[in-house]
Parts: structure tokens; sequence; C-alpha cells
């Protein structure tokens, strides 16, 4: 009977180590799918947030190529706005010589 017994309790205490062997690693299993998980939520994260600042930094140069256009033609149009203010100036006097001239 003691070999029986010995023998019963040797099987319950390797069933007992293999239980707890599986929890673990089943336990083992869901951190590694967590870890796992997590790095692949990162990496997405990572690639938006990298993909949102090349669409962001393409977007600043472009509003800023613009801008730096739209300033040029600006002084492109005061430049000429400047050269008809002046002739409209000098024609303005024409006329005044023009009407003196005519009263007298």
């Amino acid at each position: 009977m003691e070999k029986n017994e010995l023998f019963n309790r040797i099987k319950l205490f390797f069933l007992i180590a293999l239980i707890i062997v599986v929890v673990g690693l089943v336990i083992y299993l869901i951190y590694g799918f967590a870890l796992l998980w997590q790095a692949m939520a990162a990496s997405v994260m990572v690639i938006i947030l990298s993909i949102l600042a090349i669409i962001f930094l393409g977007l600043s140069i472009y509003l800023w190529i613009k801008n730096w256009m739209l300033k040029r033609e600006l002084v492109k149009q005061l430049d000429e706005l400047e050269k008809v203010s002046t002739k409209l100036k000098n024609c303005n006097r024409r006329l005044r010589t023009m009407r003196s001239a005519d009263k007298e």
C-alpha cells in the first residue's frame, strides 16, 4: 500500500505541477500578446504621426511658397500702381495747365 500511496502522491504532485505550469504558460502568453499588441499599437501610432508630420511639413512648405509668390506679386502690383499714380499726377498737372491757359 505504501508503494501505491507514494505513486498516487507523485501523480498528484505532477498533476498539480502540470496545472501550475499550464496556468503560468497561459499567463505568460497573455502577457506576451499584450506586449506584442502594445508594440503593434505603438508602431501604428508612430506611423500615423509620421505621416501627419510629413503632410503638415509639405503643407507648410506649400503655403510658405504661395505666400512668398503672393508677396512678390504684391510688390509688382504696388510698383505698377505707383507708376500709374505718377502718370495720373502728370496728367492732372497738364490738365490744370491747359485749363489755366484756356482761362487766360
